[in-house]
């Protein structure tokens, strides 16, 4: 992954497994996507079929978008076309879980010749004592070098990579303490790694005035005699510190044009007009001791050895995020097959009605509930229940919705009262953001059905004519507000009716052009496929819902219960 042989620009995929796909750029333009035909594919509601290109201009490779929905980010920001430097992380639409990294496979190439005046590659000939301490600032500077370049190859955990640094940046800059710095702003840097040769209390002291200079200005600091510096001479922290020399650099994920040569000094100011950057942190060291102050030597050997921290900080945290990923998604798997276990898969039967329901979440775990229970003198009772939120939050509160109302219905067959016991049940216990839209019924042997929504979608009523009722009425969402009285609606339902209970993530379900499936077309589907039982109105309906979406994931979880009252 870090080989720089021929110093080739690539891609650096990361998908949403973490898994790291290095794409070569010879064969352009390449296309990325959610079409198959792309070069690369990604498979997410908010990237476009065909949704941005990759493309070079002379030696200038560059990013354009092709008119897709949801945008193009390079680092954050939208685009139309953009000029890419190395590391710039590229993102389609909405889709976080793909990470796309432009590498421009040079990163290594400049480290030699920005090491200030001794080349720790060149042969060292001078037989002078000069000439040994060249040789020794030589030896010094290669096994820093060394030490780097195992820090960004030898491991890709973040303590690691950030231990190995501080490791080589006091083995070559001979400093006495050494800071770390990490944030994307200057009031949000923290102290990520140290090191302090004298020993001492734990607490770390720096002059925080010097490394904001250094973040905000995206130049380097060198300050070879502190008292004498007015800008920073009179700082509590360098007083108080008795500081004699202080060094600060920013980490930079730099881009360098491959075509310029290095020149001796050029970046010790971080400033070289051949360079785009983006700062991680800083980097600060500091000394006590009056006779050896950090140098120009000292400072463009420093500024190289950050911008190949900064890169290895950033791969670490990329493997660090992907792991993380790992491990969410391994909770949801267990998180999942809790709430399957929730859910009812064996169905009541009888021979005066046929029910079936499915739940798909769209994010492994969800917060759409249903449940089938039994009902004194021998009828039916079912119940659709979806959360406010996705994921893990809603999955809780359906777990504490069905707990509730599982102990209120064995007590009290009055589903009104039912809903107004689970309402003040969930506001103690939740905030007003999270609430519950509920739909309960109960279908006698006569075919009445007494039910209420507490401001749920309405259910459908296909009469076997295709005649079809919305059933509004009951209350407000469970959850909002406390003391909330509910009213049981009372409707007939003929033999061979069918009774639709859903989530909006049915009918909002999603095309390619952001059309949503609406309540018209999931009429119509119950309509055509109503005297068919009632798994198989569900799986009719669903194939419906499917063939419409054309392959875009469902933005919210999906439920579907169908209660059928069969003929006399």
């Amino acid at each position: 992954m870090n080989d720089d042989s021929g110093a080739q620009p690539y891609l650096m995929l990361r998908d949403p497994d973490g898994q790291m796909t290095r794409v070569s750029l010879d064969d352009l333009p390449l296309t990325i996507g959610r079409r198959s035909t792309n070069a690369i594919q990604v498979l997410d509601p908010t990237v476009s079929r065909d949704h941005a290109r990759i493309d070079r201009d002379g030696e200038q490779y560059f990013v354009h978008d092709l008119g897709s929905t949801h945008g193009t980010f390079v680092n954050q920001e939208r685009i139309d076309r953009h000029d890419l430097s190395a590391n710039d992380r590229i993102r389609l639409g909405g889709a976080m879980g793909h990470v796309i990294t432009f590498r421009s496979g040079g990163e290594f190439t400049m480290l030699i010749g920005t090491t200030g005046k001794q080349n720790p590659t060149a042969p060292v000939t001078e037989t002078t004592p000069a000439g040994g301490v060249a040789r020794q600032e030589s030896a010094q500077s290669l096994t820093a070098l060394l030490e780097i370049s195992k820090a960004l190859n030898s491991s890709l955990r973040i303590t690691d990579v950030l231990e190995k640094v501080m490791d080589a940046v006091i083995a070559l800059t001979d400093g006495e303490r050494c800071l770390m710095l990490l944030g994307e702003s200057a009031d949000e840097l923290e102290v990520a790694a140290h090191r302090n040769l004298e020993g001492g209390t734990d607490e770390v002291v720096y002059s925080q005035s010097v490394v904001r200079n250094v973040f905000d200005s995206e130049e380097s600091t060198i300050l070879t005699d502190v008292a004498e510096d007015d800008r920073f001479s009179a700082q509590q922290s360098i007083v108080g510190l008795h500081l004699k020399t202080v060094m600060c650099v920013p980490l930079r994920l730099s881009h360098f044009s491959e075509d310029a040569e290095p020149r001796l000094g050029e970046y010790q100011t971080g400033s070289a007009e051949n360079s785009t950057s983006r700062i991680l942190g800083v980097l600060y060291l500091d000394r006590k001791s009056a006779t050896r102050h950090f140098g120009d030597q000292d400072l463009s050997v420093l500024e190289s050895f950050a911008s190949h921290a900064a890169i290895a900080i950033d791969n670490a945290r990329l493997y660090e995020e992907a792991l993380e990923k790992r491990r969410m998604e391994e909770d949801l798997r267990v998180a999942n097959r809790i709430q399957r276990s929730l859910l009812l898969s064996d169905f009541p039967e009888s021979d005066w009605y046929d029910v079936h329901a499915i739940n798909i979440p769209s994010r492994g775990v969800g917060g759409d509930y249903y449940e089938f229970f039994d009902v004194p003198g021998g009828g039916l009772g079912f119940a659709v229940g979806d959360v406010s939120g996705k994921g893990i939050p809603a999955a809780m509160l359906m777990a504490t919705l069905q707990a509730a109302f599982l102990a209120a219905i064995r007590l009290d067959s009055n589903i009104a009262d039912v809903c107004a016991h689970i309402n003040n049940f969930i506001v103690e216990r939740t905030s007003p953001e999270r609430y519950a839209t509920f739909f309960v019924g109960q279908l006698h042997t006569d075919g009445k059905l007494d039910y209420v929504n507490a401001g749920h979608n309405p259910a459908l009523l296909v009469h076997p004519d295709g005649e079809t009722h919305e059933l509004f009425g009951g209350g407000m969402p469970i959850g909002l507000f406390p003391d909330r009285e509910y009213e049981i609606q009372t409707v007939q339902v003929p033999a061979g009716s069918v009774i639709a209970t859903y989530s909006d993530g049915v009918t909002e379900a999603n095309n390619p052009k952001e059309e949503e499936y609406e309540m018209e077309r999931f009429g119509k589907a119950l309509r055509a496929h109503s005297k068919e039982g009632a798994h198989g109105i569900i799986k009719e309906v669903f194939d419906d819902v499917e063939k419409f979406a054309e392959g875009v994931p469902p933005f919210d979880d999906l439920t579907l219960m169908i209660v059928k009252r069969l003929g006399e």
